[in-house]
């Protein structure tokens, strides 16, 4: 971490956002020593089971760095007990007009209007059936009309461990435009008769009392429907001048206290489903809070950006060094 933040960040910092983020793929495909780079420990006290996908350890990837699954293999040996690709379209998109991401590293956050960029199903496919596999691995699909998202659940599941639907992308240009829990409802009763692997739901944040009433109506009908878990969750709409859309999704830090709080109501409200934490978790502190308040796992993306690839290590390390310290001491 102390080499990242001296070296590496001031590096990344100095491009813009995309230009960094394509560096950071560019460099994940080489063929360096990720698993001794990650250096995360292979310890029985981290092991996880995701509704029956058995995980070395709970931190995941989150959806929207490796947009088109490319990078599935050095990612699995940086030490993630778990990556999820995309959000993944039926067809390509090129995403919302550049500039569309914003640094706010006073605030350990991003901005982004990406717009789910991404080279479509088709492709990431065959770019799955390619990867050597170093850890388990979800799919990440738009919410997109219902012939397209079962189209693309067809083609990709089989080759994947698990799909995370994504219905909460503040950046998807069809989402105002449609009653979201009634389009929910219709894209669990087609994939359910087809699915064959879990099935996670990724949320939308809730602040006011308007926008939890509806996401737990949505909750209510993923444990209804008999999927396995959500993600908890999407970024939060805010209003940024600096990207050419004027609006975009905040990730990071401000997310953190919101992530606690909404894995533990949803948690208490639907006590049968697996709750992935996402928003936020920086530290293994955080980690804890979150598995504390009732999630299986935690997902990290903008955490990686600010801490760097070794954040998977130093969560691990504190979590490791937390469950031994509670287990009672031999007499």
């Amino acid at each position: 971490m102390e080499l990242y933040r001296r070296l590496g960040r001031p590096l990344f910092f100095v491009l813009p956002p995309e230009g960094a983020h394509h560096l950071a793929l560019d460099l994940l495909r080489l063929p360096l020593p990720w698993r001794r780079i990650g250096g995360v420990p292979d310890d029985p006290a981290l092991r996880a089971d995701l509704a029956g996908i058995p995980l070395r350890n709970p931190v995941g990837l989150a959806a929207g760095f490796d947009k088109s699954s490319r990078l599935v293999t050095a990612l699995g040996e940086i030490g993630f007990g778990y990556v999820v690709t995309g959000t993944l379209t039926r067809n390509p998109r090129t995403g919302n007009a550049k500039p569309r991401i914003v640094r706010h590293p006073e605030d350990l956050a991003i901005v982004n209007s990406m717009g789910l960029p991404n080279r479509g199903a088709a492709y990431a496919a065959r770019r799955l059936m390619k990867a050597r596999r170093t850890a388990p691995v979800l799919v990440s699909l738009a919410d997109e009309e219902v012939e397209d998202v079962v189209a693309c659940h067809m083609l990709l599941e089989p080759l994947a461990d698990g799909i995370e639907l994504n219905v909460s992308s503040p950046n998807a240009p069809w989402r105002k435009e449609r009653d979201n829990v009634e389009h929910l409802r219709r894209l669990l009763e087609a994939l359910q008769p087809r699915r064959r692997k879990p099935l996670f739901v990724k949320m939308p944040p809730f602040r006011t009392d308007e926008e939890r009433e509806r996401a737990l109506a949505m909750v209510r009908l993923i444990a209804d429907a008999g999927m396995q878990g959500v993600t908890c969750s999407n970024t939060i709409p805010v209003e940024e001048p600096r990207v050419r859309k004027g609006s975009g999704g905040l990730s990071g830090k401000p997310l953190f206290d919101d992530t606690v709080r909404i894995v533990g109501e949803v948690h208490r409200a639907a006590p049968s489903l697996v709750v992935n934490a996402c928003g936020g978790v920086f530290t293994a502190e955080d980690a804890l809070a979150c598995l504390g308040a009732g999630a299986t796992t935690v997902q990290v993306y903008t955490g990686m950006i600010y801490r760097g690839p070794q954040i998977v290590r130093e969560l691990c390390e504190g979590l490791v060094a937390a469950r031994r310290s509670a287990q009672p001491s031999a007499r």
